[in-house]
């Protein structure tokens, strides 16, 4: 018998919290139960300040068992992947490690990606880039180009097709 959330009706899935947590460790050597909710992760979190993402919540998620909810939320898809939270946590548990599983665990249970986020995996696969180079407007509405800004060529793959193929490699592995 297990003890059911009251705040979700949700039951808590051991073998999933345990998955993530043995990633967890061999990632950092230490576990989400290291956690104990300071929120210095959210303190610093980029998303927190305009999507409301709250990175120790996911933590407590997590130990809770709770990770039906957390992947069938669309707040793993908020993560600005700017690693604050891991650097900012004097426990060094980091709530960017449990996205990122996450994200692993709803792409492999079938959840659709977010348009955006689709988006981006296909221009990275694509052409190398997250986006395509753009111009910039100055203070005196001036387009200008990184040539004419005197910033250096960007570095794309050569060739696209060994790029793709070394990209599926590292997707199809298992973490």
């Amino acid at each position: 018998m297990t003890i059911t959330d009251l705040t979700s009706m949700g039951e808590p899935q051991a073998d999933a919290r345990a998955e993530i947590n043995d990633r967890l460790k061999r990632l950092q050597d230490h576990a989400s139960d290291y956690c104990y909710q300071c929120a210095k992760c959210t303190s610093g979190c980029e998303a927190h300040k305009l999507l409301e993402l709250e990175p120790h919540k996911i933590v407590a998620l997590l130990k809770r068992g709770l990770i039906t909810e957390l992947v069938n939320s669309d707040v793993i898809w908020t993560c600005m992947t700017c690693m604050k939270c891991r650097e900012r946590c004097p426990q060094q548990v980091a709530p960017i490690e449990i996205l990122f599983a996450a994200k692993n665990l709803a792409v492999q249970s079938g959840k659709e990606l977010p348009g955006k986020y689709t988006a981006m995996l296909q221009s990275i696969l694509g052409t190398g880039l997250l986006q395509e180079v753009q111009t910039v407007t100055t203070a005196a509405n001036a387009t200008m180009t990184r040539d004419q800004l005197g910033l250096p060529p960007l570095s794309v793959p050569s060739d696209v097709a060994k790029f793709q193929a070394s990209i599926m490699a590292i997707a199809m592995q298992k973490p």
